[in-house]
This record gives structure tokens, sequence and C-alpha cells, in this order.
């Protein structure tokens, strides 16, 4: 596939992602790949920003506490 904005690749890969907030499942089939987290983070900026609801946010650890 290719897009030449960016906003068409999300709603390609995401319709209707602007919405009420899509179920977990949701997202095991509409996903964007990218060999680098850099290459995609401000791509995944841009989606959570159109999502409707309350934000979370969960930190996870390097290590075994």
């Amino acid at each position: 596939m290719v897009c030449q904005q960016q906003d068409e690749l999300i709603e390609t890969i995401y319709p209707g992602i602007d919405g009420p907030t899509p179920p977990p499942e949701y997202f095991l089939k509409h996903m964007i790949l990218a060999a680098r987290n850099a290459d995609v983070s401000g791509l995944n900026e841009t989606v959570l920003s159109r999502m409707m609801g309350e934000q979370k946010t969960f930190f996870s650890a390097d290590k075994i506490i």
C-alpha cells in the first residue's frame, strides 16, 4: 500500500478511529508495522489523539522487582 498523506494511512488502517473507542480485539486486525519505533512514534501520537475516551498510561519495568 502506498499512501501520500499520514491521514490517508490512518483512515485506511483505522477506519472510524475517531468514533467510539473500539474494543481491544479491533487492534489485532488493524496495525501498522515498521522496522523501528522511531518511524511510527509520531503516527501513534496522531492516532491516539483522534481516539475518544479517557487516556490511560501503563508503565513497564525493564527488570524483575
